[in-house]
């Protein structure tokens, strides 16, 4: 099985990104738009992730967040960035989607003091995002969200 990416307009990045602006709206956030540099910076640090990392923000030998995002020529005075991982069954648009969805949602699901990665999904100073989803040969989907202002 091979390695599959999706990023800026693949569906399942599209539909995270529809699932996040939904809970943004009913909590009187704006909506967040994508963004091809964040997405660059999302991808990247999968592609670590996948290689061997495990799930970690900064990997040895990478820069962190911030500098990911600057790397790619956007300039921030604030980020944020949620990582996860799931087993996948298959590489379809619907297993992917379904996947991401679902970590997203668990994302979401969190409740104080352990809730960082929806701290930062209804931040109403981010107004960019970057999602990237990398499916590895072993089937585990690799998904980084990268958040600007």
């Amino acid at each position: 099985m091979g390695s599959t990416a999706t990023g800026t307009s693949s569906a399942p990045a599209l539909a995270v990104l529809a699932q996040i602006n939904k809970v943004r709206a009913a909590h009187g956030a704006k909506a967040l738009t994508m963004n091809s540099q964040l997405v660059a910076a999302a991808r990247q640090h999968n592609l670590v992730m996948a290689g061997g990392c495990g799930l970690s923000h900064q990997c040895s030998g990478e820069g962190n967040v911030g500098v990911r995002i600057s790397a790619q020529g956007l300039k921030w005075s604030a980020y944020a960035e949620n990582i996860g991982y799931g087993s996948t069954s298959s590489a379809t648009d619907a297993v992917l989607t379904a996947t991401a969805t679902r970590i997203t949602q668990s994302m979401i699901d969190e409740v104080a003091p352990n809730d960082g990665h929806r701290r930062n999904i209804l931040n109403p100073s981010l107004g960019q995002i970057g999602i990237d989803l990398y499916r590895d040969a072993k089937g585990t989907l690799w998904m980084t969200q990268d958040f600007s202002n």
